[in-house]
């Protein structure tokens, strides 16, 4: 029962809270300053994902010595 109520928990933020958002945004339903609020913290948030990702992926790399010269 706890993996079905996590299960809900992760639809619930990754499609039904987004696609509630844009529907406001579509429909006029929010603020213009809301929709523009929510438009730059996505931009902030997927700046932060993307050098995040690569960050941990190159310290990753760093950490087994992918690409030392040591054999």
């Amino acid at each position: 029962m706890m993996n079905f109520i996590k299960l809900l928990g992760v639809v619930v933020v990754t499609v039904v809270v987004p696609l509630v958002i844009l529907l406001g945004i579509w429909a006029d339903i929010l603020p213009q300053s809301l929709q523009v609020a929510i438009g730059l913290g996505a931009v902030a948030f997927a700046i932060a994902f993307i050098i995040g990702g690569n960050l941990m992926l190159m310290w990753g790399d760093i950490k087994t010595g992918r690409y030392s010269t040591k054999k």
